[in-house]
């Protein structure tokens, strides 16, 4: 026995549209994007991993966070 499942057809602004595709992941259906969104998944820290790559962006943040560091250290 086949379930079918049923279909609705909505209208959406071209910008809704355009945010909702780029939610899109490799595989998923706008439904699955819905429902995954919908659900408010926690965040997976994995995807974001490796996401800087620029070296000189990742030296400024680090020579950043130490000055905070030292910073707040001498507050004390």
């Amino acid at each position: 026995m086949h379930r079918r499942m049923g279909t609705k057809t909505l209208s959406i602004r071209e910008e809704t549209y355009e945010m909702l595709k780029g939610e899109k992941r490799e595989g998923e259906s706008f439904s699955d994007v819905i429902d995954r969104l919908m659900r408010r998944e926690k965040i997976n820290l994995e995807e974001y991993f490796g996401a800087i790559k620029d070296e000189d962006l990742l030296r400024g943040l680090e020579e950043d966070s130490k000055k905070i560091r030292e910073l707040s250290r001498s507050r004390v």
